[in-house]
């Protein structure tokens, strides 16, 4: 009988209406568990599974307009680990949209149920998902100490003991594989469930292999099939769209994610990914839309962050100039609502001095010059008495906010304290490059990032000769680009020091030699000495 399965098990009911909440204590008290507890809070909720592990949780999605709701908790526990895979989880709501539920079957609770609803069909429902992780409680407990070969090993076993899981169990293992870059092996389970109902993973699976080994056609002909085919399943949308991406079809993939949006509006993860493509495909009006839907949907989220408003903020600048005085008054109104609350909310000095900036420059946009220069001026003396506690990479936002507001004195000053502060960090470098260089061209400037971002990478793994290859190519293509030469001279130094290969100094020198002459108040000069010096302790 159901009593006897819970009898030694632990039960959290969440839910902010009390006479709901009573009624599934009510209905968990009568299956006589070793505990119940019971919050409307999400707080609490937190506080009480970060001390505690609950076997079952009962979970609604209305939680309250000044809290999270249910989904957006479930996703906070998980990503904590505070719920692991061996705890059944039912969402309850009386929500029954096809947004909502898709958005809230995105993170995967165990089931779901809709109000109103019977307790023998809540109990019907437990019982299913109590019996599955029995049944594989030893597979769950290896994933979760991400132990693949456990894994595989209790899959094989449970699959040759007939298990009434073995398709999951074969999806399982055929993900471990995967992972472990054994794809021959994955792809046979995948082809072997690829035409069984409900096994949409199988299609996925081969279409990443296909990704993986650079089959592109193929692999955006597996997630194609799959959008046609089963529309609602949205991560074949996410596939699609990265395999666009992959080969810089960025119009295409935009277009992709869209659909997958208005099918599931929702996800927090998809919409800002959607808004930064958006926004890199100068689609400014779409980009700040779904930006500006991005900050409100992550609010109560573990997505709520400062980038929220700034990017919001950043788009509406790109498409002020498109709009008429009274739109541009509405969505300015808003954008400075949300970063006048991140910068309450968050309360960090780079986040107040950013707000600060991102508001005067929309200040800027739409006649409130006097209220802006007070603004600055306040910012300006504000980002000089809290320098010290300004981590690098804010620095680097800050100054490029500085430069569009024509206050670059002050942003030369942070400038130069990043490359004292860090000289070698060539990914901070070459983000400074790209503020500084102003020989680039806006349609030059995704080209010569790209070089730089993948040197950057390259040279954090010690593979300066990649660096080196990848830099010496993007300098054919920008001779004058005096980010990629000081990104070059870096990698020609190291390789010298790691090869003693006295050409690679000989031509960071020629490099060298023609940036003699750069203003001292240009700021790139300070790690130009930098680099020179270097040059020098060798010779």
């Amino acid at each position: 009988m159901a009593v006897n399965k819970y009898r030694d098990k632990r039960f959290l009911i969440i839910d902010s209406v009390k006479p709901s909440r009573d009624l599934l204590k009510q209905f968990a008290f009568n299956l006589d568990p070793e505990v119940v507890e019971a919050s409307g809070y999400t707080k609490d909720i937190m506080l009480r599974c970060a001390e505690n592990h609950y076997d079952v949780l009962l979970l609604g999605y209305d939680l309250g307009e000044s809290q999270k709701n249910g989904q957006q908790l479930l996703e906070e526990l998980r990503e904590n680990g505070l719920v692991n895979r061996q705890s059944v989880v039912i969402l309850i709501t009386a929500e029954n949209s096809q947004a909502m539920v898709l958005a809230a079957l995105e993170h995967k609770p165990d089931d779901y149920l809709t109000k109103p609803y019977r307790p023998k069909d809540l109990l019907q429902r437990l019982d299913r998902c109590y019996n599955k992780k029995r049944h594989m409680k030893d597979i769950y407990q290896a994933l979760d100490a991400q132990d693949s070969e456990a894994a595989i090993a209790l899959c094989d076993r449970a699959i040759e003991r007939n298990t009434p899981y073995v398709t999951e169990c074969f999806g399982i293992k055929s993900r471990q594989l995967f992972e472990q870059n054994q794809f021959k092996q994955a792809a046979k389970i995948y082809h072997q469930f690829k035409s069984v109902r409900n096994c949409q993973w199988a299609s996925i699976g081969l279409g990443k292999i296909a990704l993986r080994e650079q089959d592109y056609s193929t692999a955006i002909n597996y997630f194609s099939e799959l959008v046609d085919k089963h529309p609602l399943y949205l991560a074949s949308y996410d596939w699609l769209a990265t395999s666009y991406e992959t080969i810089e079809q960025y119009t295409k993939a935009q277009d992709i994610l869209e659909s997958a949006l208005n099918i599931s509006p929702l996800s927090v993860k998809r919409l800002e990914r959607f808004a930064k493509l958006c926004f890199d495909t100068g689609n400014y009006e779409k980009a700040t839309r779904a930006f500006e839907q991005n900050y409100q949907l992550s609010f109560n989220s573990i997505h709520h962050k400062a980038d929220n408003a700034f990017n919001f903020s950043e788009a509406l600048n790109q498409l002020a100039p498109e709009l008429s005085e009274h739109d541009l008054k509405v969505k300015k109104n808003r954008v400075i609502n949300a970063l006048h609350e991140t910068s309450k909310t968050f309360n960090q000095a780079d986040v107040r001095v950013q707000s600060n900036l991102h508001t005067a420059r929309l200040m800027l946009k739409s006649h409130g010059e006097y209220d802006a220069k007070q603004l600055l001026s306040r910012t300006e003396k504000y980002i000089h008495s809290v320098t010290e506690q300004l981590e690098s990479s804010s620095m680097i936002s800050i100054s490029k906010l500085l430069i569009d507001l024509n206050r670059n004195e002050t942003a030369n000053e942070l400038i130069i304290q990043v490359v004292e502060r860090e000289p070698d960090n060539i990914e901070l470098m070459a983000q400074i490059d790209m503020i500084v260089d102003g020989s680039v061209q806006k349609d030059e400037q995704a080209i010569a990032q790209q070089a730089l971002n993948q040197a950057s990478a390259y040279f954090r793994q010690n593979h300066y000769q990649q660096a080196l290859a990848g830099l010496s190519a993007a300098q054919s293509l920008y001779p004058q680009h005096i980010g990629i030469k000081l990104n070059l001279i870096q990698a020609l130094l190291a390789c010298h020091k790691q090869q003693n290969d006295e050409a690679k100094l000989v031509k960071a020198g020629e490099l060298l030699a023609s940036l003699v002459g750069l203003p001292d108040s240009h700021p790139a000069h300070h790690r130009y000495q930098i680099l020179n010096e270097h040059y020098h302790s060798f010779k």
